[in-house]
């Protein structure tokens, strides 16, 4: 698709301003919607157009009324089951309210390959079962949302692991000296760097046929958390690390989050059908580039 459409972010944080800067450059119009004014002056400081609005009780009628695409990347920035319930079951139901409104007939909403289940280092892909946990189904209530509102082309994106500039724990680790690793570390970790993330998302808005459709997004080279920590402690030219189960776990056990599962996501449809693929073809090569 050639022509410059007219897009707006619901959400623009962390893939979403990545994505928006990437459409911008491609000659699209992007709106940035983010909830509070200071998001609002950073996405403006950074050349993006942007506007602060509560996409869970706002008036719609603030924000611009005619777009081709919407993009629906807000999450719960932590907190239980309720935040889930709100940000990914009230927020993309009224969301896509609004879109239908506003004329747009391509709807993108950023789900996470945490809906699956399976923990057993199985390959799963985009009709394997899902659901089960209460934070599950309130992401897969967002996704039947998207699915069943009849807009042209609805798209759920289900991430793996994000990382990139600013988040990639496991190096802050080892840069601040910690030597002790905790928790689950054998099993397969399925990444996705940021920018990938987002061109994926500018893929799904572009490119592909009418109707709706789920796909896996990960690099498709799995790690687990153990290989991962010892590639970089080599890399950074470091001792050896320590991995004990008993230690502390890290940010997603600190925040309350479940211990990470091990499955491989089959990403191979979205490269099939939307032609889209990884620019870093694993962490270690990401990482690489941060480094």
């Amino acid at each position: 698709m050639s022509t410059s459409l007219q897009i707006a972010v619901l959400g623009c944080g962390y893939v979403g301003t990545a994505f928006a800067h990437q459409a911008k450059a491609a000659g699209h119009q992007v709106l940035g919607v983010v909830r509070s004014v200071a998001s609002r002056d950073r996405l403006r400081a950074e050349g993006l157009a942007a506007e602060a609005f509560d996409l869970f009780a706002g008036d719609w009628s603030a924000l611009p009324a005619a777009f081709d695409v919407v993009v629906y990347a807000a999450s719960t920035g932590g907190g239980g089951p309720e935040a889930y319930a709100l940000a990914y079951d009230v927020g993309v139901r009224r969301s896509l309210a609004w879109a239908q409104a506003v004329g747009a007939d391509r709807f993108l909403f950023t789900s996470s390959t945490g809906v699956y289940r399976q923990d057993d280092g199985t390959t799963v892909d985009e009709e394997s079962s899902v659901g089960g946990e209460p934070t599950a189904e309130a992401i897969l209530a967002g996704e039947r949302a998207v699915l069943a509102s009849g807009l042209p082309y609805a798209r759920v994106l289900r991430f793996g692991g994000l990382y990139g500039p600013g988040r990639h724990h496991l190096l802050d680790q080892l840069r601040r000296g910690e030597q002790v690793f905790g928790g689950r570390v054998d099993h397969f970790i399925n990444y996705l760097h940021r920018d990938d993330a987002a061109a994926a998302v500018l893929c799904a808005a572009t490119v592909g046929r009418a109707g709706p459709r789920v796909y896996n997004v990960c690099d498709g080279r799995p790690l687990t958390k153990q290989a991962l920590v010892e590639w970089l402690a080599a890399r950074l030219g470091l001792a050896a690390p320590v991995f004990d189960a008993a230690a502390p776990a890290g940010p997603r056990m600190a925040r309350g989050g479940r211990t990470q599962p091990n499955r491989v996501i089959a990403a191979d449809r979205i490269r099939r059908e939307l032609g889209w693929g990884p620019v870093y073809g694993d962490i270690r090569a990401g990482l690489t580039a941060l480094l």
